[in-house]
């Protein structure tokens, strides 16, 4: 009888242990739900299938559905495999077939675990769809360099055209950028592709915007710049961004400043220097200051030790004014004697004869301009036309950091020396979406002329990067009567109906166009403070109206004096200006012992 007993305890222990484990799996709930959909047989094969996997915050969740996945019939997948889940009540398996046509939220259930999802499904752009190799976005993530390798598939906005399907290689992008919580990627394809008419090539960025909550400022510039005919104009279309299945937010897919396909037409100097050398261009030792403060350093310059030069070594070039602080990281560059680091775009590995030929042409140019020459002058030095477009569009922008950073000069190859301003790029703390205040000026006032006004920072060795600043080209350019001559011109033959066009278009297309996924991006990241969708929308409202309002205000203030000489420039404290003499000059002397005994490169 005992054992019998026994065996009853034993029997019933069990079974409560199984009904207690059930029911914990049940209370634990699911750690993942997503839906996807897959394309019928004329698609390629892999792209056959995309998922988007919910995305919970505050006790909350949201799928975000894009126009390739639809609203219709959709397999539904869950972690874990096993669990027990209803959808409005209905059990589903993994793996499973329902419909979200007609629907805005849907009620997830697994055992004692509910969650109401909505359904956020508005967006009307195209889909990129990235996979990375280890499923992971912690090695890209650890350190903006870092690369790995992945698939993608690009789907157009109607959900039916499949722009691209392959491999790529993915790693992050951008300087303050990168330090943003929803990050930028710079990505390569594994073949060239015309993807939506923008031009064929290789390399593809994908701009986060996470710093203009309007998610259009560079579109609004870029479309200008365009509309004006400036050479090299970054192509653009506005994408919806899934890596791993899980919804990144709104991005800019974009070329990328570059000599590859579609971007800057000039000459493969790298590529023809790696032709002669038979050798990776990154192997060879480095040459010139290039240690820690070498951005500070004026009239230096750093290289690599490479063996052979091709024999034109006249084109191409790309070079980008750069900030001191950033001029360490980049392979090669330069510093003028006025104080501006530029960084080689390409050929990112310059020889020491490609270094001193390039760094020579924007010396003089920097010194003609700084002496007054006239227009005639320059013009045999620099495109004076390309000088004006760039000036007009960061004016017209109030782009703080035109003339400092993320600011191009390109030289095609051939005996004219001619430099040419551009192409423009970077645009998301334009049009008034700056308060900092920087060089005195205020960038939030479009009825202000601002960057004739902008300086390039004077760099000590101090740990102050901006211990000075000086006029920077731009701003001694709008004082000369002769090249503010060249911008009338160029400003009302042809580039204020340019901007007109664009204000019209932004107005009337662009913002409609981009709304749903503006709407996604700002649940996503909760750019607002808020998830509701009608408070995100009313805000999304009023910032497009505050955007082209400036760019409008804007246009009429360049309009009412564009053939005047800026010359009253803000006030500045000339006390602290005079005191700022004296660390300068005790720089100098220091910047002189640092070169004499080559101590920069080797701390």
């Amino acid at each position: 009888m005992k054992k019998i007993t026994s065996i009853i305890l034993t029997v019933i222990i069990a079974l409560s242990c199984v009904s207690l484990i059930g029911y914990a799996d049940d209370a634990a709930g699911l750690t993942d739900f997503a839906v996807s959909v897959a394309f019928d047989g004329e698609k390629p094969e892999d792209a056959a299938e995309k998922k988007t996997s919910w995305f919970g915050a505050d006790g909350k969740y949201w799928l975000f559905i894009p126009t390739s996945i639809g609203t219709g019939e959709v397999t539904v997948n869950f972690e874990p495999a096993s669990a027990d889940v209803k959808v409005d009540g209905v059990s589903v398996a993994n793996g499973g077939v329902i419909s979200l046509e007609g629907k805005d939220k849907i009620k997830v259930s697994c055992g004692a675990a509910e969650y109401d999802v909505d359904i956020i499904a508005e967006s009307k752009v195209a889909s990129v769809f990235i996979e990375t190799d280890s499923g992971s976005l912690d090695f890209i993530h650890e350190k903006k360099g870092n690369e790995e390798e992945g698939n993608i598939s690009i789907i157009g906005a109607d959900g039916e055209e499949i722009e691209y399907a392959g491999r790529l290689e993915i790693k992050g992008r951008g300087n303050s950028t990168w330090q943003m919580e929803k990050k930028p990627y710079n990505i390569k394809l594994d073949s060239k592709k015309n993807l939506f008419g923008m031009g064929k090539t290789k390399k593809w960025s994908l701009i986060a915007n996470h710093g203009d909550e309007s998610l259009i400022r560079n579109a609004l510039a870029y479309q200008a710049a365009e509309n004006a005919g400036m050479p090299y104009t970054p192509q653009f279309t506005p994408v919806d961004v899934y890596i791993n299945n899980d919804y990144m937010g709104s991005y800019l897919l974009t070329t990328r400043i570059g000599i590859d396909g579609s971007n800057v037409d000039i000459e493969d100097l790298e590529g023809n220097t790696e032709d002669v050398n038979k050798n990776d261009l990154d192997t060879y030792p480095r040459g010139g200051l290039y240690g820690t403060y070498a951005g500070l350093l004026e009239g230096t310059s750093k290289w690599y030790e490479i063996p052979n030069d091709p024999e034109d070594i006249t084109g191409g070039y790309i070079i980008e004014m750069e900030l001191a602080n950033r001029y360490a990281d980049e392979a090669s560059g330069f510093v003028t004697t006025r104080s501006q680091p530029f960084t080689m775009k390409t050929p990112e590995y310059a020889s020491k004869a490609q270094m001193e030929y390039i760094s020579a042409l924007y010396q003089k140019f920097e010194d003609a301009v700084y002496s007054g020459k006239s227009m005639e002058e320059l013009g045999k030095l620099c495109n004076v036309e390309s000088l004006a477009q760039m000036y007009i569009l960061n004016e017209w922008c109030s782009n703080q950091d035109f003339g400092l950073t993320s600011t191009y000069f390109y030289k095609p190859e051939g005996a004219n020396e001619t430099l040419y301003a551009g192409p423009a790029w970077d645009f998301d703390i334009a049009f008034g979406n700056n308060d900092s205040g920087r060089f005195g000026n205020d960038y939030t006032d479009p009825e202000k002329w601002t960057v004739c006004y902008n300086r390039m920072y004077r760099n000590t060795v101090f740990g102050k990067w901006d211990i000075d600043e000086q006029p920077n080209v731009f701003n001694i350019l709008t004082k000369n009567e002769d090249f503010i001559k060249e911008v009338e011109r160029v400003w009302n033959s042809y580039f204020k109906s340019a901007v007109d066009e664009t204000i019209d278009w932004a107005m009337n297309e662009y913002t409609d166009s981009i709304r749903g996924s503006a709407i996604a991006n700002a649940i996503r990241w909760n750019i607002f403070g808020t998830r509701n969708v009608n408070d995100i929308d009313g805000r999304l409202d009023n910032m497009d109206v505050n955007v082209i309002e400036f760019a409008d205000v804007k246009a009429d203030t360049m309009s009412k004096s564009i053939g005047k000489v800026q010359t009253d420039a803000p006030e500045t404290n000339v006390v602290l200006k005079a005191l700022k003499t004296i660390p300068v000059a005790i720089n100098n002397a220091f910047e002189k012992l640092i070169v004499a005994f080559d101590l920069v490169n080797k701390i």
